[in-house]
């Protein structure tokens, strides 16, 4: 009986569907079905021609963010090599930078020592590195800075207030190239920091390359060595001489050469032209003479010394001296780091205490 009810109502249905008021709603339900297909085909035509341009709109933006996400990774890998730290006149260590500097000069103040980092476009390079140090100091300063490699390490003369912390340098970063100046056999030291710094040398598969009168490149920076022709007595005279030019701005690193070498370098007619004197010798007495402050013409000198030193560094004598030719005298047992930043052709300094 079920099924027979549902079959005749489903005939009801069709009958009505037969009638003059079912083809009046059939007709209005085709007129409807048309227009709603024409409204759709409009619909997905401009949708159509809109996504095209979309998408073309979405291409540039991609463009632009590619550009600019490879910009980013190009300054950041810079960083990762060798950052810079920006500082206030007076400031602490440890800040990471928030400029692009092309070019920076670290004085890091390492106490009775000389240390000298140079930062250009990536790519790093120290010239000395004070004396052995149980705090790690230069170690964790490269670090800080975002240094992961030295593409070149100078000594400017085995003595350990300049190549002391080197063997635990060696061990922390890898070096492309490293260079010191060969000394008479006799002047040859015998000292373990000596021989362990060797050994770090061999171990890295580096060969020692001996300072010459030569020119080489770091990030934009010219870098000329110096070195004396005549035979001198001590290892200080022995000095490797380090000249750094930075488009229109220059640094002489003087090691600690005495007055006995600066008469040799001198007599070798080098330019020896510069912006920013490191002083030789920690501001000894037996170096600095009026020849060579003459010949620098420097507007800057740096001072690299300790605190209540056994030495007595700086003498008066040699301040007085430099005073005469230099209007702006920096001293690290005073002021800390100090730090010269060279972008295009301007120069600033600024004081870091650590």
């Amino acid at each position: 009986m079920g099924k027979q009810y549902n079959k005749n109502k489903l005939n009801v249905q069709q009958s009505s569907n037969n009638s003059p008021q079912g083809s009046q709603t059939l007709v209005f339900l085709g007129v409807g079905l048309i227009a709603l297909a024409l409204l759709l085909f409009g619909f997905i035509f401009f949708s159509s021609k809109g996504g095209k341009d979309d998408s073309s709109s979405q291409g540039e933006s991609s463009a632009k963010d590619s550009s600019s996400s490879q910009a980013a990774a190009e300054s950041s890998a810079a960083v990762t090599t060798a950052g810079s730290t920006k500082k206030t006149s007076e400031s602490t260590g440890g800040e990471k930078t928030a400029d692009n500097a092309q070019t920076q000069v670290h004085f890091v103040d390492v106490g009775q020592g000389d240390c000298t980092l140079v930062i250009s476009k990536g790519e790093a390079m120290l010239v000395d590195c004070g004396e052995m140090d149980d705090t790690n100091k230069v170690i964790n300063y490269m670090k800080q800075l975002g240094i992961t490699k030295l593409k070149y390490i100078i000594v400017t003369h085995p003595h350990t207030d300049h190549m002391g912390e080197m063997p635990d340098i060696l061990k922390a970063f890898k070096a492309d190239n490293f260079i010191m100046p060969k000394v008479p056999d006799s002047l040859v030291p015998t000292i373990m920091r000596y021989e362990k710094m060797l050994r770090q040398v061999k171990a890295q598969g580096l060969d020692i390359t001996w300072s010459s009168d030569t020119q080489f490149k770091l990030g934009d920076v010219t870098v000329d060595t110096y070195t004396p022709k005549k035979a001198q007595e001590g290892l200080n005279n022995y000095s490797t001489i380090v000249k750094l030019t930075c488009g229109e701005k220059k640094f002489l690193i003087t090691g600690d050469c005495e007055k006995e070498e600066e008469a040799d370098i001198l007599s070798q007619g080098f330019d020896l032209k510069a912006d920013v004197l490191k002083v030789p010798h920690h501001g000894s007495c037996k170096g600095t003479t009026d020849d060579l402050l003459k010949a620098v013409g420097a507007k800057y000198a740096v001072i690299s010394c300790g605190k209540d030193n056994d030495y007595g560094h700086p003498h008066d004598v040699t301040v007085k001296r430099i005073k005469k030719y230099i209007s702006e005298i920096y001293v690290t047992k005073d002021n800390g780091n100090v730090v010269f930043t060279v972008n295009g052709s301007s120069l600033t300094v600024k004081k870091q205490r650590g």
